[in-house]
């Protein structure tokens, strides 16, 4: 396993790769911090008013990133369903398999490559949202005292870990779309219309949908569950159920089909 995780990571770990993508974590977070900022005195998309006061609450700072964490759930999914669908089509994987004929473990590392790169790019986005937010605050008359506290310190980490396993959440239907699909543009296009526009319409059709269906449900986790139709407990369970599931279903075809490219 620990091989075709640093075989994965020379892989991923490309100059373009790897900084063009955290160039573009790092525009979505700094993009969801200024217009949280900026949305002071305004209402938000929910049509609920946006104050300073409650900007300066001690989760205050992390606004910003819970804001574009559906953006980052679907890059996770972008990238790991790109990965993955990739190594079929190009040939890498069946090369792969000659060197280390292990499959379960072929796939457990370059999940677990994967799984290390989300959480790159989730450190990434939180960094440049909290420094945006520090820096854009006073000009909006926010205060940042309860950010310094400890309270503060507890809620950036607890909303760090919240958006950290939504987008780990998005990553394995990711996973899942690039085993299924083996081909990268296939893989990319149906899990991003299954996450996003599918999800959304049956949601919006019928309410209760939106407390099983897995993507809705990372979404309500990496917002704490605040103002959502479930628990926080009960979303991070399903989600687990779910993630189950799918890695269940990802490894059982991985291992039985067979590789002809």
């Amino acid at each position: 396993m620990t091989p075709m995780f640093r075989a994965e990571w020379v892989k991923i770990g490309r100059p373009r790769f790897f900084f063009g993508t955290l160039a573009a974590i790092a525009a979505v977070a700094a993009l969801g911090a200024v217009l949280t900022m900026l949305s002071v005195g305004h209402s938000d998309y929910d049509g609920v008013p946006v104050t300073a006061t409650a900007l300066a609450a001690a989760d205050g700072v992390m606004q910003g990133l819970e804001a574009v964490s559906i953006l980052l759930g679907v890059m996770a999914l972008a990238v790991t369903a790109a990965v993955i669908g990739s190594d079929f089509t190009h040939g890498t994987l069946r090369n792969q398999l000659i060197a280390y004929p292990h499959r379960l473990r072929l796939l457990a590392g370059k999940c677990l490559a994967l799984a290390a790169f989300v959480a790159v790019m989730v450190t990434a986005a939180m960094a440049v949202a909290a420094a945006m937010s520090f820096a854009i605050a006073p000009a909006t008359g926010v205060s940042t005292a309860a950010w310094h506290s400890s309270a503060g310190l507890v809620e950036i980490g607890k909303g760090y870990l919240n958006v950290l396993m939504a987008s780990l959440g998005y990553a394995t239907i990711g996973v899942l779309a690039g085993v299924v699909f083996r081909s990268p543009a296939a893989a990319v296009s149906v899990g991003l219309a299954y996450a996003l526009p599918l999800e959304m319409l049956v949601s919006r059709i019928w309410s209760p949908a939106a407390t099983w269906l897995p993507a809705r449900l990372m979404d309500t986790f990496a917002a704490g569950a605040h103002g959502y139709h479930i628990t926080y407990a009960a979303a991070g369970g399903r989600i687990l159920l779910f993630c189950a599931a799918a890695v269940v279903v990802a490894a059982g075809l991985f291992r039985h089909r067979d590789i002809t490219s």
